[in-house]
């Protein structure tokens, strides 16, 4: 089987999460992704959980990849940079426009010395208008200042803080789906391009709907109340052994009888109260109350069997370590082992498949500053420039 983006190298210069994530998907794809690191390594590498170092947090996002150490505030750093990029495809980045000017890695920088090169930027803001040298993470441009979080949660209640680096991985896709199109269209053109791919923008797509609407009305929605739905249909409901199902039925005319027939109460299909969506609304407390009763009667098992059996659409509130033994996960190939023997560990696979194609981890990530000297000889630079540059400390 062949890796779809074999033949592609790729120069990372970025670190934490939403950037390093669209290397570390490429990897996996088959592209050779070469990591430039500050002496010592990146930040993520010294990420820590409950007095440990996390390595999974690094090595979700870098496995696969070369890593070299240049220290770009040092004479002579930016242009092995340059160097690396004459023989390569992409620029991946995340430095914010400040640190791209300084370090001569603004898009026309970068072309005006490989016009082939796909610059690829994945910052919170981006690298134009007013707020393109401002700092983010996921938490802030993804998820508050998109208007995500405006929008979720019990009404009344605090901000919900969304889950680390969900805003992050999805801009990570987003980068993807981009570095694709430039590819393609350098295919058509001869021309490198210049993608932009940020935070902000990635979480206002994912909250589209609701954006859209707004767009059209100007009014900030409200957020959802469980115990007054507008579709009681669309909500969730406790069962008796503490778990928790959401039944999903956006037009539920169809599906109404059948959640009927299912909750043991046929009669309800005829009710005046509830025959039209309009009236399930109307009564949309009193429904959800009374489709809770019958829920918290019985255990998640039980309606899981019931559910399928009326062509229900529902699921569970899986809990993590569920999630990771799902048997639909499993035939999806979710999940990957990462290195050999007792170094293996399983971690989470690119979020889709491609059949007949080499898609899969590549191996753990390098160790920092792993492949520099390999990495330098190969970009064409010699050994006696590489000792000069060490011994200036652009290497550590």
């Amino acid at each position: 089987m062949v890796a779809p983006l074999t033949g592609i190298r790729v120069i990372e210069v970025a670190n934490y999460v939403a950037g390093p994530s669209v290397g570390g998907l490429m990897s996996d794809l088959g592209a050779e992704v070469i990591k430039v690191e500050p002496p010592g390594g990146e930040a993520m590498r010294a990420s820590v959980s409950g007095g440990q170092r996390a390595a999974f947090l690094f090595d979700l996002e870098n496995r696969g990849k070369k890593s070299v150490t240049i220290a770009l505030d040092r004479e002579g750093g930016p242009d092995l940079v340059h160097a690396l990029l004459e023989r390569s495809d992409v620029l991946l980045t995340n430095l914010i426009a400040p640190r791209l000017q300084k370090y001569g890695l603004m898009p026309g920088d970068v072309h005006s010395r490989n016009p082939h090169v796909i610059h690829v930027s994945v910052t919170g803001y981006g690298i134009e208008g007013p707020d393109a040298g401002r700092p983010a993470f996921d938490f802030a441009a993804f998820w508050a200042r998109s208007g995500i979080m405006s929008v979720v949660g019990h009404p009344g209640a605090p901000p919900v803080i969304s889950r680390i680096a969900q805003g992050d991985h999805t801009t990570g896709i987003t980068g993807l789906a981009a570095v694709f199109a430039a590819l393609r269209l350098r295919d058509q053109t001869g021309e490198g391009q210049t993608v932009e791919v940020t935070l902000q923008r990635t979480g206002v797509f994912t909250i589209g709907t609701d954006i859209a609407r707004v767009l059209i009305d100007g009014k900030q929605p409200s957020r959802f109340d469980r115990t007054a739905p507008y579709n009681p249909l669309f909500n969730t409901y406790p069962t008796r052994d503490g778990s928790w199902v959401m039944l999903v039925h956006m037009t539920p005319d169809p599906y109404w009888p059948k959640l009927c027939a299912a909750l043991g109460e046929s009669g309800w299909a005829n009710d005046p109260r509830y025959t039209t969506m309009a009236g399930r609304s109307e009564h949309g407390s009193a429904l959800s109350a009374a489709i809770e009763a019958h829920m918290v009667a019985r255990d998640l098992a039980e309606w899981a069997s019931i559910f399928d059996a009326h062509g229900l659409i529902w699921a569970p509130m899986a809990q993590l370590p569920d999630v990771v033994r799902d048997p639909q996960l499993r035939a999806q190939e979710a999940f990957a082992t990462v290195g050999e023997g007792d170094a293996a560990f399983e971690t989470v696979a690119v979020p889709f498949r491609i059949r007949d194609a080499d898609v899969r981890p590549r191996g753990p990530s390098a160790e920092a500053g792993e492949h520099t000297i390999e990495v330098l000889r190969a970009a064409g630079i010699a050994d006696d420039r590489i000792a000069e540059l060490a011994a200036h400390g652009v290497f550590g």
